[in-house]
């Protein structure tokens, strides 16, 4: 009785983590999608060595912060 009691839970857990597998939905919740969501709109004129001042705003799903604004630091 129990072994299958046993048998029962571990088959009970296999189903209810592919079933949560299965449920998931792929918005682009990996690292990269989520840097290339934050850098949207900004893939490009960036410079080496140049320091920046950027306004964050709230990213999008799955995103924590995205620029809102960027513009190069002018030091004297």
């Amino acid at each position: 009785m129990r072994i299958v009691v046993g048998v029962a839970v571990v088959l009970i857990g296999i189903g209810a983590f592919y079933a949560g597998r299965a449920s998931k939905t792929e918005t682009g919740g990996s690292f990269a999608a989520g840097r290339e969501s934050a850098f949207d709109g900004f893939d490009g004129g960036w410079t080496y060595g140049q320091p920046y001042v950027i306004t964050l705003k709230r990213g999008g799903p799955g995103v924590t912060y995205a620029i809102a604004s960027r513009r190069p630091l002018h030091v004297p």
